[in-house]
């Protein structure tokens, strides 16, 4: 089952979502009524010139940085493809000629602003078969040009090395009361980001970080003053228990979670298509079954009570209810 799909707008941003479609809506709400400093986006190059146009209407600057296009080559054969985490493209400078891939556009209340962040705001790309990394400094500043929570600026400087650790695990341990069935705010789920209906585009430093649920809650009751609709279809969905696998990568259970399990009645699996490598093969399973059961070392894919499959699991997975 799709839990996510578009949304359209009645009342607040429909040209938006009529160029560049809803996955990003919350974030351009939130630049639009000033409660983001700046937000970045992809355009389809074709695009690019409407919704510049729109972005004016709503007091908004655009500034380009290049266009993505679809890799070449598989990752294995790239140059440096392995440290390769949440784009896999290749880059080339743009210009308004080019006729295909989508455009990387900094958004924000002024041109100095857009400039600013776009200084700090590129992500790695491909040139000639090799993988541009980026400085590190780089992703703290684009953080803090953003808006995003101090604490989990410092937190994404200790814990963004996807080599050694699982970012939503370490949040997972640093958040307390985990022996309740929800124990993280559904404020900080930010699993659902560039998915249409979530509140925060950063990993939170706890599933109960203050700062977050702060920013969240003014996010969110902007959003209702202009699209209640949108917030009644987010809460909903920000409270769905899941199975956390990595980075972008988990399975949303219309369920609740009891303990170390969730019951369900449908799902749906979100993977990282920059890590395809990381993909799960065992849904087919979890849509025949109706109740996921964690132990310390197993997962168990149950129907009823009959066992429809056992997995090793991860050490770093983990079952997560939020409220």
């Amino acid at each position: 089952m799709k839990f996510m799909d578009a949304f359209k707008p009645i009342n607040f941003g429909k040209e938006y979502v009529e160029i560049n479609e809803s996955t990003q809506y919350p974030m351009f709400v939130a630049t639009a009524l000033g409660l983001k400093p700046a937000y970045d986006d992809w355009v389809d190059v074709n695009k690019y010139n409407v919704f510049v146009t729109m972005c004016k209407k709503y007091k908004l600057s655009v500034v380009p940085d290049v266009v993505f296009t679809e890799p070449s080559k598989q990752k294995k054969n790239i140059i440096g493809g392995k440290n390769i985490t949440t784009t896999f493209t290749q880059i080339k400078p743009f210009n308004k000629k080019i006729q295909q891939g989508n455009v990387h556009v900094f958004v924000a209340k002024s041109k100095e602003k857009a400039k600013e962040t776009k200084r700090f705001g590129w992500y790695p790309g491909i040139i000639n078969q090799r993988s541009i990394n980026k400085p590190f400094i780089d992703h703290l500043r684009f953080g803090q040009a953003l808006g995003f929570p101090k604490c989990c600026i410092t937190f994404f400087s200790k814990y963004n090395n996807w080599d050694l650790y699982s970012h939503p695990f370490e949040s997972y341990k640093s958040t307390l009361n985990k022996d309740i069935d929800v124990f993280g705010s559904y404020y900080c789920n930010n699993f659902l980001m560039d998915h249409t209906f979530f509140y925060i585009h950063h990993l939170p430093c706890s599933y109960r970080c203050e700062e977050t649920i702060k920013l969240a809650k003014e996010v969110e009751n902007k959003l209702l003053e202009v699209e209640p609709e949108f917030v009644k279809i987010t809460k909903k969905l920000l409270m769905m228990p899941l199975l956390v696998i990595g980075e972008r990568n988990f399975i949303i259970f219309d369920g609740l979670k009891k303990g170390n399990q969730i019951e369900y009645k449908t799902s749906e699996y979100i993977s990282n298509i920059a890590k395809p490598e990381e993909m799960i093969d065992f849904y087919g399973e979890v849509c025949q079954g109706n109740r996921i059961v964690e132990s310390e070392n197993k997962i168990y894919i149950m129907k009823d009570d009959c066992l429809i499959k056992k997995i090793k699991k991860n050490k770093s997975w983990f079952l997560i209810g939020f409220g």
